[in-house]
This record gives structure tokens, sequence and C-alpha cells, in this order.
């Protein structure tokens, strides 16, 4: 990931977008501060940030630093902007978490009553289905042994669980599974006569001003529970400040103080978990965090919340950063302000390196050509169907026809990143698999691309409101086929896409 420094006013940070104060717009939840106002130097801050950036573990598309219940600090490193939502895989556990407690303070459920007040349990059901309670779904301890695939095979989650067999008996033994969190879901709905979505919709996210989180349904109209949530970056800051405010909202308390102490200590036989929010190795702190990356961390002891979205397969100790270079150099008292005029970062993800052209020699007039008309590639996981590319001047541009009959195009820039906007899904891993509704309906990939050779592309995309990122590399040849390369950045696993 790359930084540039500038010597130029605060007044172009504003416009083309810092790391630092991204002046406050109609989309903004939260109050905008600087770091020595609240007590933290923009030094630690920009430590951090490069820290974020360069590490080969991360690949960061969004970073807000409270304090203070203030933004100190946010990054958004090109292409990555924070209008966009950013899916949150299981951290969207923690939003459900919320949601129970809010139907506990209602009297519409307690942490002892068991699913069958809620669910219908088959006639064939075992004792042990019978006593599982809303607590051991909280804490991951239902002992029902984990079926990842049971969502792409089935179409009725519930019957499906409902009918396994546990092997431990309930609050005995640990075991990660999203399908607890959406048998939560599916009881919140009973219990509210809502989605959990529109539940949380009117007690949540409207008193906190979001306007455009989307959640996915399964095949049975429930809100998924476990994953599927999106949401812009501030919108994560925004909750994690909720919980460090412990339910109270702009100071009206939307969920008992006592709840958010209770889901945030240990809870489970793992010592760790807690009720769908995780402990961290530093005592008080709190952990909501999902696939390739996704996390919020709450730090009472700072006051301090600080949001992170990825794509990355790779573990980095973030925490161990947070703590060492924000947590532990936060001063109770403001600092000696830092004079903004003088300098500031930017960040881009890595651009697609190399020429604008296959050759040196091609003649200005030659630079608007088709570069393939039709590539026909076989089963991938782009999903891609057809293929064509042309280029004009230092602009490339894919166009596409996906297994689904989507035709669409994605610009590349040379030296920069061009946005383009489309209605087919982005690349997704695992695939979508037919089986999820209220998906976002419109999408946003942005790419670059470089000539390494007169007969090597290189491209670099983004899927810039969902997560994922890759890199594809095209070899042409006179004498045949062309050869393309996909890499996935949250696996690094290179895959061949054949062609026809």
């Amino acid at each position: 990931m790359l930084r540039t420094h500038h010597i130029i006013p605060l007044i172009i940070a504003l416009l083309f977008g810092s790391a630092f104060f991204d002046g406050t717009r109609a989309q903004d939840l939260l109050p905008r501060s600087t770091p020595e106002a609240e007590g933290i130097s923009t030094a630690h801050i920009q430590e951090f940030f490069d820290t974020l950036m360069q590490d080969t573990r991360t690949e960061v598309h969004s970073c807000i630093v409270m304090r203070h219940g203030h933004v100190v600090a946010e990054l958004y490193p090109m292409p990555w902007r924070k209008d966009y939502r950013h899916t949150t895989y299981s951290l969207s556990k923690t939003f459900t978490s919320v949601a129970v407690g809010m139907c506990i303070q209602d009297s519409l459920i307690a942490l002892s009553d068991t699913i069958g007040k809620f669910l219908v349990i088959p006639p064939h059901a075992s004792s042990g289905i019978r006593a599982i309670t809303v607590r051991d779904l909280l804490t991951m301890q239902s002992g029902i042994p984990v079926d990842t695939q049971m969502r792409i095979h089935e179409t009725q989650w519930l019957r499906a669980y409902l009918s396994k067999k546990p092997t431990s008996a309930p609050g005995t033994r640990w075991a990660y599974d999203s399908i607890m969190s959406y048998m939560l879901s599916a009881i919140v709905q009973k219990a509210t006569g809502q989605t959990l979505m529109d539940f949380l919709t009117n007690r949540l996210f409207t008193p906190l001003g979001i306007t455009d989180a989307l959640w996915e349904e399964s095949p049975e109209g429930i809100t998924c529970g476990g994953w599927g949530l999106y949401i812009r970056p501030e919108v994560m800051a925004a909750f994690g400040q909720f919980l460090l405010n412990k339910g109270k909202w702009n100071g009206k308390q939307l969920l008992s103080s006592s709840w958010v102490e209770e889901m945030m200590k240990p809870q489970s036989v793992n010592g760790r978990y807690s009720y769908h929010i995780w402990q961290t190795k530093y005592p008080g702190w709190a952990e909501a965090n999902g696939a390739y990356g996704q996390f919020i961390f709450v730090i009472p002891e700072a006051d301090m919340v600080v949001s992170i979205t990825q794509c990355t397969g790779k573990s980095a100790p973030i925490q161990e950063w947070i703590k060492t270079m924000l947590a532990d150099n936060c001063h109770t008292e403001a600092l000696a302000p830092y004079d903004y005029s003088i300098s500031f970062n930017d960040y881009t993800m890595p651009i697609a390196q190399g020429k604008a052209f296959c050759s040196d020699s091609v003649p200005s007039q030659d630079r608007k050509a088709n570069i393939a008309d039709g590539i026909t590639l076989g089963d991938n996981p782009l999903r891609w169907k057809h293929l064509g590319i042309t280029q004009n001047n230092d602009t490339l541009l894919l166009d596409i026809c996906d297994t689904d009959g989507h035709e669409y195009n994605i610009a590349l820039g040379h030296g920069q990143w061009i946005e383009s906007e489309f209605n087919a899904l982005p690349y997704y891993n695992p695939p979508f698999q037919g089986n999820f509704s209220n998906l976002p309906t419109s999408w946003h990939a942005s790419g670059s691309y470089a000539w390494t050779s007169s007969t090597t592309l290189s491209i670099r995309l983004h899927w810039t409101d969902w997560l994922t990122s890759a890199s594809l590399e095209i070899v042409f040849s006179e004498q045949g086929k062309p050869t393309i390369a996909f890499t996935p950045h949250n696996t690094g696993n290179k895959v061949q896409i054949l062609t026809k």
C-alpha cells in the first residue's frame, strides 16, 4: 500500500480525501474533532495508519479512530470511499445480540427460554434439541454439530437445524456456528412480529441516524442474523460508540446498560466468547469481528472506539497495534494543536504497474483499439462467461457477460483508479448460492491496468461496496488463445482460467 506526502493546504485534503478530517457531510453520523483536542497525537495515529497500510498481512479498506465520542481520524485508501457500504460477515452477530437484549428488556424473551417457546420443534427431535435455550445460542453452546454446508443444500434452515442430533448437552461445549445467530433472528422475528432488520431499524438504526443499512434474508424470509449486514464504516464506528456508551445515544437509553455490561463479559465455557461478541487479550476490551478482517474494538480504558474493514485471509496483530500505538498514548488533557496546513498523508491501494500501451511504438492513431473481441472462458470464480477488451488511450474497458446472462462493463485506468457501476453480482467467495434475498441491486468496482510487456496485461480490481479484490494477468499469443491467471487477494491462491 502506498503513501504519498504533500506540502499543500488542508483544503486539498478535504477535496480529494485524506486520512484525516474528511469534512462533515450530510451523511455523517458522528461529530469530528482533531486528535490533539481529544488527547492523542497525530504522530501516533499516523504511525498506526502507516502500519496498517504497510504490513503485508493487511488489506485495509477503512479505519475510523474515535476518542471521547468524536471521530479524530479516518482512513479510506483509494479506491475505497466512506459513502459505500461494506459487508461485515460475522460482525453482524453483535447487532443480533443487541436485538435480543432489546427483546429481553421488553420482556418478550428471556435468556432461560427454550427455543420451543418460539420455534416449531420437529416431532422426532431429541430431548437435547428441546433443552436449548436462548442463552445457549448467544454463547454458541447449543450442542448441535456445525454444518457449514447446510445453507447451500437446504432452503428450510430452521427445520434442517432442529432435526440434527446434538453431540453434547446444551451449555457444555462451545462451537462457533452462524446458524445459531440465524436461530436467534428467527426467535426475535417470532417474538416481535418483525424481521430482525425491521426491528433494529425502528429501535437502533433510526435513532442513530442510519438510513442505508441492508441485511440479507434467507429463503424463509428471516434476516440472516449471523452474517449479511451491509453498512458503511461510520455505522460500524457509531455502533461501537453506542456499546461504549452502554446503550445510550443522544441522552436516550436505547438498550439497558446492564445488558451491554453482561453481553461483553465472558459468558461461554471457552472463556473468550460473550453474547455474540469477543473478549480480547486486554481486560475490559470487547471486539466484534467478521471474516477477512472486519473489526470494531470497544476500549473503555481509553474512551476509544476503532473500526476497520478489510479483505485479508491473514492474521495481523491489530489489537497489539491499537494498544501500543493508540490506547497507551492517550492523555486526559488536550494536547498542543498540530499544524495541519504543513502536511498530511494520502493512501492508495497498489495500482497496476507498467506501461499504458503494449508497445512504445504504437502510433497515436492506433491507441483506440480492440484488444480482444470476445474471449470465451471456462468455469471460473468470477463467473464470467465472455470477455472483450478495448483500449481508448489510457483507459481499458472490460466488456463482460456473466453466467447469469448479465452484460456490463468495468473501466480500468492507467496510473489511476476508475470506478464503474453495474447490476451484476461482484466476485464473491464462496459464490452467492441463490439462497439469499434483500441483496443490493447495484454494485461498484474500481480498476487499474498496465502492460508489463507487449503481450502481458496486468489488472487490479476492487469491488468497492462489497469486500473482495483481485488481480488478473492476461497473456496474449498470436498462435493461440490468451491465458488468464486470476488471484483473489484474500487468499493469494492463483487460479488459471481456461479460454476457448
